[in-house]
């Protein structure tokens, strides 16, 4: 993968202090809402280890990793509204990207007995984490029963976070087949470098990852399937804008990523 260009590298810095000053921002115990802040306080971390990742500096990215989990679990027991369970599937996801088992193996079990409320998401809508779940279980066969809504949602205009791909991409991982995964993946990649391409303003932390891809990847190992070794190159050269008044809207940095990154195929805890 290319090296960061040196203007980048001054971008990716602004935006990394950026994110450090939101950290120091939340304060929960002087939160009106404490789930909320705690909440920010993880989800920011998160943005801002990566950050780091990009930038190679992995010493401050783990130091900013270690804090999401803690502060993530505290935004699920400072959660005051019953059937509000986005706090549930962040915890879920953040330890699934960050490689916390432990933690996965507990949250799988919760979201499994959850009810699932329409409109409360966590950036994929709730059906996907579930079938997260399912497959971190080696419940195979639930997971693929769940296709079906899946596959309704890849061709629903409205829904932004699963494409077409991710069927056949969790087909390909449960049947360890690898054009399937390699279809379903580069659907995905697809879609997704075609979305960054047309973003109108800086890429957010999302578009520097394929979260989706990542996550089977990362539920595969699970299984046993090296998902990764099957779908060809991961790598991507990003464009972004500045978040800086500073530096004309119309500046461009080129951003080298991987999309299914290594700081996120580790386990941690």
């Amino acid at each position: 993968m290319k090296q960061l260009p040196d203007d980048t590298k001054q971008e990716l810095s602004l935006q990394l202090k950026d994110a450090l000053q939101t950290i120091e921002c939340y304060n929960p115990s002087t939160g009106a809402n404490k789930a909320l802040s705690y909440s920010g306080t993880a989800g920011t971390s998160l943005v801002a280890g990566f950050k780091a990742s990009l930038l190679g500096d992995s010493r401050l990215s783990e130091q900013l990793f270690a804090q999401v989990i803690p502060n993530a679990r505290m935004a699920v027991a400072e959660n005051k509204i019953s059937h509000d369970n986005r706090y549930q599937y962040a915890l879920f996801c953040y330890a699934l990207l960050l490689g916390y088992h432990e933690q996965v193996n507990e949250s799988a079990a919760v979201l499994l007995v959850l009810d699932i409320v329409k409109d409360i998401r966590f950036g994929a809508p709730p059906e996907f984490f579930t079938l997260l779940a399912h497959l971190w279980r080696g419940e195979t066969d639930a997971a693929i029963q769940m296709l079906n809504g899946i596959e309704k949602l890849e061709n629903k205009k409205s829904e932004f976070y699963i494409q077409p791909g991710v069927s056949k991409l969790v087909r390909g991982v449960v049947n360890n087949e690898p054009s399937l995964m390699k279809e379903g993946a580069r659907l995905l990649f697809d879609k997704h470098l075609h979305t960054t391409k047309y973003f109108r303003t800086a890429l957010e932390n999302n578009h520097y990852f394929c979260e989706p891809v990542t996550l089977l990847t990362i539920v595969g190992r699970k299984l046993g399937v090296d998902v990764k070794a099957n779908i060809g190159d991961t790598t991507a050269l990003l464009k972004t804008r500045t978040f800086s008044p500073e530096i004309p809207a119309n500046k461009k940095f080129e951003v080298p990523v991987d999309l299914v990154p290594s700081c996120f195929l580790k386990t941690r805890g």
